[in-house]
């Protein structure tokens, strides 16, 4: 794992480790650059060779790149550093949907509604740029300290209209949220994602998930057939309207469901006005309300109701105590075996998913594989009238306990044999004292076995392959990755590089692909030295989206399948913000120089009378203040006309530009003082980089520019009107009049 304080590209600074799962680590980062906190997502070293784990991630970052929205996480950039792949993403200060239903479910209605809108007007903006994100839930959607909600993690999302929407026999994503048809590994689509939403919108009113089993192939199989337990047993204060919109999401059936996220967002904004009402309409055939959620139990295909296990109660026992005696498991285990494995085939769990730490798994019933004897009826030979016919028995019970004794002594010595073949190598026997894997990559075999010895595992080589990127001898690959946990004595598998494979491969010239899109790009220098360049994005103002603008090495170059070819592609130009001010106070020509000193467009003037607010003032704007709103976003201004009722009309007052300017921003005589204080961004920050910047009659002038302890009080003396603005760690946080 990468060091904290590492610098990637030059640029991005990491700083600590704020969360992980199965294909990346993510890290909280420093753009050293525009000076801002970010996330940087990080691939993970064991899947550094694996062209599929490194194509999901580059999809991710481009499915993501392609949004501009309030509700999705923004990526600023994606590129490779050495061996390490990485997206740059929008820092979000806060905590995810899953922790706040852990700490304050069951939500009530409204807030329930509010979080519901904001994650369907993201997804909503998704598919209306044919991006479907196939795995809404909780953990994927981040809460802001400010009360904005983000969806984040696009690492499996598909196109709508691509050739891989119908997917096969494989079920990607997280099985308690996914729909029944990405259970069943059928056609995925827009209603894949509404349906995901109803889960999460259920787990939000109650605090619970809908379907619960102790293994992931019984969750599937629920998620399949059964519909929503009543919510009302967990919440009963749930609005009529709340739960008819969760059923409809959640439907099984597809064409059952909203016809569209926008068609729920409908019936969101309804709800939010009157709770009781059901605007959600169910389709004719649809249950009116469910039955309470059934205890929490494993699925099998065996008929398992109550009344007919009572009647077949004795008759069971005692098929079951003859079958013991006969060593045999009862038909329910094999039938519960057979059902998980015919279930289980053709379905496979994403790898970021991390339900199994949801569940306690139950200790399995040991079954003695001693053999079982009937007990026989001890015989008195002294009573039997024929004493040579008793001695023959006698002769013969002796024969069967040698055999006996032999065969014991057999298992004895296969068991033993077993044991040592099998037991250190799976983990079976021995100390259930765990320890850590490490990373074996880059090392030679022999140093690798010295290290895993002393922590109490052992390294063995599994088998040999050819590399460009590993020397001979080393160490390319490994069957546990990093950080896993196994029992003490367990072995590692590694794969050994054999060097870069020799071939007679003639130099090709490295052609012009500037200009060119991604994939031509690729595939012409595919064609070329048989493998793809590597790809990184930047924005840029000139280069058209898609389009390569940088190549490495240049034309004309020799390049073969050991050189390595890099590539940049455009992302356009990047779309700039800006953080509106509180102009209101402000006099007109005050507010306007305000809203073009933070980049941002001065919209309509509209003036009114007021007994209230002087003539000349800003009453109110358009724009809230502290809005992230795109640079040249227009605000519009209501300007008091003050109480008295002679006054000249707007267009008589305004004579001239000229004359309006003098009046309003004449400044007044002498230098004056005024004090600011500093809060912090959010909760739990004490510690920031603070710049606040005076512009007044003498021009812009840097006030302070330092770390400083949040909050703080700061006197400031200018001359005239004028306007201080405050930065924190790079980010513009307030603008206010002098």
């Amino acid at each position: 794992m990468l060091a904290i304080g590492t610098v990637l590209s030059g640029r991005y600074e990491l700083l600590e480790k704020i969360g992980s799962g199965g294909m990346a680590i993510v890290f909280r980062g420093r753009d050293e650059k525009l000076e801002r906190y970010v996330t940087v997502k990080i691939l993970r070293e064991e899947f550094i060779g694996d062209e599929e784990f490194i194509a999901r991630f580059r999809s991710e970052a481009l499915a993501a790149a392609r949004l501009s929205h309030p509700n999705i996480v923004r990526v600023y950039d994606v590129g490779q550093d050495g061996n390490v792949y990485f997206i740059v993403m929008e820092y979000i200060h806060g905590d995810t949907l899953k922790e706040a239903i852990k700490e304050k479910a069951p939500f009530d209605t409204k807030s329930t509604l509010n979080v519901a809108l904001q994650i369907a007007s993201a997804i909503s903006h998704a598919h209306k740029n044919h991006i479907i994100h196939r795995d809404i839930k909780p953990q994927n959607i981040l809460v802001g300290t400010d009360g904005i909600v983000k969806v984040t993690d696009f690492g499996i999302a598909r196109a709508a209209n691509g050739a891989t929407m119908a997917t096969s026999t494989t079920a990607m994503g997280s099985v308690h949220y996914f729909s029944p048809e990405q259970a069943r590994g059928g056609y995925v689509d827009e209603k894949s994602d509404i349906y995901s939403l109803g889960i999460t919108m259920f787990e939000m009113v109650t605090g619970q998930l809908p379907f619960q089993a102790n293994t992931s192939v019984a969750v599937a199989m629920k998620q399949i057939n059964e519909e929503l337990p009543d919510m009302r047993q967990y919440n009963p204060k749930v609005s009529a309207s709340l739960e008819a919109i969760i059923r409809k999401a959640a439907r099984k059936k597809s064409d059952e469901r909203y016809a569209s996220v926008e068609e729920m967002i409908e019936d969101l904004t309804k709800a939010k006005n009157d709770v009781n009402q059901n605007f959600a309409k169910m389709p004719p055939n649809a249950p009116r309300r469910m039955a309470r959620q059934p205890e929490i139990e494993y699925l099998s295909a065996v008929d398992n109701s109550r009344k007919q296990a009572e009647a077949k109660r004795q008759e069971k026992l005692r098929q079951e105590q003859l079958r013991q005696e006969m060593n045999q498991e009862p038909p329910r285990e094999d039938a519960m075996k057979r059902q998980e494995k015919q279930t289980a085939r053709g379905l496979r769990i994403s790898k970021d998913d991390d339900f199994e730490e949801e569940y306690e798994q139950a200790e399995p019933v040991k079954r003695s594989r001693r053999p079982q004897f009937r007990v026989q009826q001890k015989r008195n030979p002294r009573r039997e009238e024929d004493y040579e016919q008793a001695y023959d028995r006698g002769k013969e019970r002796k024969v069967v306990v040698a055999a006996v004794a032999t065969a014991l002594i057999i298992i004895a010595l296969i068991s033993a044999w077993g044991v040592k073949a099998f037991g250190t190598k799976m983990g079976l026997f021995g100390s259930d004292e765990k320890v850590t894997v490490q990373s074996f990559l880059g090392m030679d075999l022999q140093t690798a076995q010295a290290t895993a010895e002393k922590e109490g595992y052992r390294v063995v080589q599994e088998k040999e392959a050819y590399s460009q990127e590993y020397n001979k001898g080393i160490i390319m690959e490994q069957s546990r990755g990093e950080g896993t946990e196994i029992t003490k004595g367990m072995e590692v598998g590694v794969t050994v590089s054999l060097g870069a494979e020799q071939t007679e491969e003639a130099p090709q010239a490295m052609p012009n692909v500037v200009g060119k899109t991604e994939d031509a790009a690729k595939e012409q220098i595919k064609e070329l030295i048989g493998k793809e360049p590597s790809v990184s994005y930047e924005y840029d103002e000139d280069g058209e989206m898609g389009t390569v603008i940088e190549q490495s090495p240049n034309t004309g170059a020799d390049i073969t399948a050991a050189s390595s070819v890099s590539i940049v592609v455009s992302r356009g130009e990047e779309e700039k913000f800006s953080i509106v001010p509180r102009v209101e106070g402000l006099t007109q020509a005050q507010a306007e120089k305000a809203l073009r000193s933070s980049k941002l467009e001065v919209g309509d003037i509209t003036t009114i009378e007021s007994d209230t607010v002087e003539a000349g003032i800003v009453i109110t704007q358009t724009k809230q203040v502290g809005d992230e709103v795109p640079q040249g976003t227009e605000v519009s201004l209501v300007v008091s006309l003050g109480s008295g009722t002679e006054q000249t009309p707007q267009e008589d007052q305004t004579a001239t530009d000229t004359e309006t300017e003098i009046t309003q921003t004449t400044p007044p005589q002498g230098d004056k003082t005024k004090t600011y204080t500093v809060n912090p961004p959010a909760a739990g920050v004490t510690q920031a980089h603070v710049k606040i910047v005076k512009t007044d009659d003498n021009g812009e002038t840097v006030v302070l520019d330092e770390q400083k302890t949040l909050p703080f009080s700061v006197p400031i003396t200018g001359s005239g009107d004028g306007q201080i603005t405050c930065y924190i760690d790079g980010v513009q946080m307030w603008t206010d009049a002098f």
